[in-house]
């Protein structure tokens, strides 16, 4: 049993996504389900349920905030989970290469390889991507779900526009070992990309266990603005403004209030513990990102 899990308001392609999602499930021979999220977290009851009732997969229809959703909803279970991307920046999506098409992601059922993929977790909520607290974090609470929505990606660079006349936060960390150093930004990845298809975190890797943190330390503006012209050259990991640490938990405080997201979603305000954790999920994935993720492969 397959179970197609959505959130109707995402975006007017929507209906006509699961109306192919539909018509390429319907010609197979394993029987499926279609439910809609009715509000925030719903997502993530409808495939705790599914997992409980031992169903087979569950395909999650949306951006990283519904992809979200559903891991925490399957984290520590046997139920697969295949993503067909429908949202603002579908990091997870540029990840691992899913295909352009909904008839070619929902192949992947038959045809991909399924993972297991160690989560991280941002207080008590599980994250499968990246995390982030300071300046990244209040962006994405300022632009609000609607504006993701309908705006896409130009929803974060207005808010992100608009938030640098703000006065930004200075944040404390604190890694294993008892380091504790100051940042403007903190950027807690998973993966190797971030939004925009960019690559964040070079040293990234789903199956591997532990996070890749990146660090804004310098203040200011002209920094922010510096920061994101070294993201998209690529360069930014060479900054003297930016520290890079591997490690497997990082403690965020700030002296002002501040925010803290988890893959594109506000999750609520600082302090908060990231940490990998023992639990992990199932993903299927394309089969080539068995040669192309950098910690190699694993059996299907």
């Amino acid at each position: 049993m397959i179970r197609v899990i959505y959130n109707p308001v995402a975006g007017p392609k929507m209906v006509r996504n699961i109306n192919r999602v539909r018509q390429a499930l319907a010609a197979g021979e394993t029987p499926f389900e279609i439910k809609e999220t009715a509000g925030p977290r719903d997502a993530t009851l409808l495939a705790r349920e599914a997992a409980h009732a031992g169903m087979e997969s569950v395909v999650a229809v949306g951006g990283d905030g519904t992809v979200n959703e559903v891991v925490n909803g399957l984290a520590g279970t046997a139920t697969r989970l295949l993503v067909v991307p429908h949202g603002t920046g579908n990091v997870f999506a540029t990840e691992v290469g899913l295909p352009k098409s909904v008839e070619g992601c929902l192949s992947l059922l038959s045809e991909g390889r399924t993972m297991t993929v160690p989560l991280a977790r941002a207080g008590e909520r599980y994250f499968l991507l990246l995390a982030s607290a300071g300046f990244d974090a209040e962006v994405v609470e300022r632009m609000g779900t609607r504006g993701k929505h309908y705006l896409g990606i130009a929803a974060y660079v207005l808010a992100g526009a608009g938030h640098l006349l703000r006065e930004q936060p200075g944040l404390w960390m604190e890694l294993p070992g008892r380091e504790r150093l100051s940042a403007q930004a903190v950027l807690v990845c998973r993966g190797r990309k971030y939004g925009g298809g960019v690559t964040m975190a070079p040293r990234g890797n789903l199956e591997g266990d532990t996070l890749q943190v990146i660090a804004l330390r310098r203040p200011g503006r002209i920094s922010i603005l510096r920061f994101v012209w070294n993201v998209l050259r690529g360069n930014h990991v060479r900054s003297r403004d930016v520290l890079t640490r591997e490690t497997d938990s990082v403690l965020v405080r700030s002296r002002i209030p501040s925010a803290v997201q988890v893959d594109g979603d506000y999750l609520g305000p600082l302090p908060v513990r990231f940490e990998m954790t023992d639990v992990s999920v199932r993903i299927v994935v394309p089969p080539t990102f068995a040669r192309e993720n950098a910690g190699g492969a694993s059996p299907p």
